[in-house]
């Protein structure tokens, strides 16, 4: 079945490059402006230098508290201890970090360069601007925690829906073959009363239908040129029992034999054609299977429905239908009229996206 490639969030260390340059670009606009503005005043000295070392303050900054706020593990040095699941501790991390960092830049600044403006004015919009952007960088942190998780819990709920389809299939695939079994015994159960060596045949040939039953059970799909030497078997089963009041025919291309289908596919139609209508000497019953367009296969009989119609549990056309879904993400069509009926069963091509 062909999934949705849903789109993938960046790494974190990425995340975290890219949002810190993201933020140096946003606060240096603005000191930009001023920078340009003040070039023209000879008596106000602002450097290249001073604005260069101010955006690589607020590169600074935004990683340190980005890789804090991100942190998901726990992280134990020592005396120093931090619970990432804590909003206390996250807190009181943050406002710590910040004064620290506050201090030192700050100092390390005014070591390095002559403020453009009073000293007291210059530490305030120095302190305005680290609050801002710490306050900022935590909001962002939060964002992406919050993206984080969903995203976890998007990919946990996809991997319960597969195992979920994947169990589904597995009891449709351990329905098919107690369904056939049951049916094939039904059959050798009537033939005894019937004809004991018809009956010795049939068992014969069910030995070696159901030598493919057990391959193909352990395989989500088979060749149509594996399920049509199937069908040969399972037809001279058929024959054991209605001889030429049955007719099989077949007219599929050597080049279609590729494609992919469920196993026992087509002996569930057949089976379907055969107990739903007359089987008669006098007019036999034809079913045909042939190619419908490039992608379905088609199992088609005249409809010769019995007067009592047969119990059925409706197990066959459904599961076919649900494995189907499954594997292609098709549907069987099942067309009726009022002289014939016929099932056409999704092909699958060999390179196609599937669930297998």
């Amino acid at each position: 079945m062909k999934t949705d490639k849903s789109y993938a969030i960046p790494s974190k260390q990425k995340l975290i490059v890219l949002t810190s340059l993201a933020l140096t670009v946003v606060f240096s606009l603005p000191r930009l402006a001023v920078f340009r503005h003040l070039q023209t005043n000879p008596h106000i000295d602002f450097g290249i230098y001073d604005f260069l070392m101010r955006g690589l303050y607020t590169f600074l900054v935004a990683v340190i508290f980005l890789l804090v706020n991100l942190q998901e593990k726990k992280v134990s040095l020592g005396f120093f201890k931090f619970n990432p699941g804590s909003l206390y501790q996250k807190v009181i991390y943050n406002i710590v970090l910040f004064l620290i960092l506050d201090i030192v830049l700050l100092r390390f600044h005014l070591s390095l360069f002559e403020p453009y403006m009073k000293e007291k004015l210059f530490r305030f919009m120095f302190n305005v601007n680290m609050i801002l952007e710490v306050v900022l960088v935590i909001f962002i942190s939060n964002l992406y925690m919050l993206l984080f998780t969903n995203q976890r819990i998007r990919l946990a709920n996809e991997v319960l829906l597969k195992a979920n389809a994947e169990t589904r299939y597995e009891v449709l695939m351990n329905q098919v073959n107690p369904h056939f079994l049951f049916n094939s015994f039904n059959t050798v159960n009537a033939l005894i009363h019937i004809n004991k060596q018809d009956a010795v045949n049939f068992v014969n040939n069910m030995s070696d239908v159901f030598r493919y039953v057990l391959e193909s059970s352990k395989r989500n799909l088979v060749t149509l040129k594996e399920e049509m030497q199937f069908l040969e078997a399972y037809a001279e089963m058929l024959k054991s029992r209605y001889g030429n009041k049955l007719v099989l025919l077949t007219n599929i291309h050597k080049d279609a034999q590729r494609f992919l289908l469920p196993p026992m596919a087509l002996q569930i139609l057949v089976e379907n054609a055969v107990k739903h209508n007359v089987v008669s000497g006098r007019d036999p019953l034809h079913i045909d299977i042939c190619l419908s367009g490039e992608s379905e296969l088609t199992v088609s009989n005249r409809l010769k429905e019995k007067r009592v119609p047969p119990r059925s549990t409706g197990i066959g056309l459904s599961n076919l239908n649900q494995r189907c879904m499954y594997l292609s993400g098709r549907e069987i069509i099942i067309r009726r009229t009022a002289s014939k009926f016929s099932v056409s069963v999704p092909l699958i091509k060999p390179d196609e996206d599937i669930n297998h």
